[in-house]
């Protein structure tokens, strides 16, 4: 997990990421775990703390509804609290949904998060399932909100849209291009990574979709400005990206591979799921400013069950 995101983190800030970077972004994930435990056990507790949106974006997200043909997307990074997001949104009045990526077997740990997801109340859509498709359409049908994560595309089945970003190529999902062909409006939005005070979210003017241009021109056009939103947002909050699990294709690794092989010269493959568990049987005994501090002091990045250890 931590050569992971001294990867990424190396990437997305066009540098080699130093010590203290990578803990940030492992913190960054360590404190949705926290979230997901906390809106399991407690949803009220999860739900009680300060929290920014600005209300041109809540009325941005709701004239977008009176708009669309057919609901809103919000297209979001791998960056902060996302599961806390939707579950404002939902106790804001909205319908919400979020598409995730699980296993088919879901592991101790996917099955953790599941439980979480599903406690912000919102409706979770298994990505790359039989009904997904149905799932999404019957929230977007329905004048709601569906979140997907759209900076990586978990499928090595098909090739998703090829864009531009961080410098070199990456696999974005083909879906929010294929909605807003139809007429649902994709709104760019993410969130900061919590701390002790609370968190923010934020939403952007919906992407229009060049229904002119020819329809495999309009998707990769229409993608990319997604990407290019999508990057911004990770360039401001770098230290709030958490993104930790295997991807296929990683559009990472390829980078690291082709460009920068001095980040990979130390390369030790970790175990996630042991983290994961470390962490959830760790549960509420750290404040959160401690979190990032415990990580800095005691945590090597080369070793995930050493990183599971020191959790413990």
């Amino acid at each position: 997990m931590g050569n992971n995101m001294f990867v990424r983190q190396s990437i997305i800030r066009r540098i080699t990421a130093t010590h203290d970077h990578v803990v940030d972004g492992l913190a960054a994930w360590v404190t949705v775990l926290f979230d997901l435990a906390n809106l399991q056990q407690d949803r009220d507790r999860a739900m009680d703390l300060k929290t920014g949106i600005p209300d041109e974006a809540l009325d941005r997200l709701a004239q977008a509804l009176s708009k669309s043909r057919n609901g809103c997307i919000l297209a979001v990074p791998h960056i902060g609290s996302l599961e806390l997001f939707a579950a404002h949104l939902k106790d804001r009045g909205f319908d919400v949904g979020f598409v995730y990526s699980i296993g088919n077997k879901p592991t101790p740990t996917e099955q953790w998060i599941y439980r979480g997801r599903s406690a912000t109340r919102a409706t979770p859509i298994a990505f790359a399932r039989r009904n997904t498709g149905a799932e999404i359409s019957r929230v977007l049908q329905n004048n709601g909100v569906v979140f997907m994560v759209v900076d990586v595309y978990p499928s090595a089945k098909y090739a998703g849209i090829t864009v531009k970003t961080h410098d070199a190529d990456f696999r974005y999902p083909p879906g929010p291009a294929r909605y807003a062909r139809a007429g649902t409006l994709v709104l760019p939005a993410f969130a900061s990574r919590r701390d002790a005070e609370g968190f923010s979210m934020n939403i952007l003017d919906p992407i229009d979709y060049r229904a002119a241009m020819p329809v495999r021109d309009a998707a990769s056009d229409f993608t990319q400005r997604v990407a290019v939103s999508v990057d911004g947002f990770t360039a401001e909050l770098p230290t709030a990206y958490w993104l930790w699990h295997p991807i296929p294709n990683d559009p990472y690794l390829a980078i690291a591979q082709r460009q920068r092989p001095d980040l990979l010269s130390a390369t030790v493959l970790g175990d996630d799921e042991a983290v994961a568990l470390a962490v959830e049987e760790a549960g509420l005994k750290w404040t959160l400013s401690g979190i990032a501090d415990h990580l800095r002091r005691d945590a090597p990045l080369h070793s995930s069950p050493a990183l599971a250890e020191s959790l413990v």
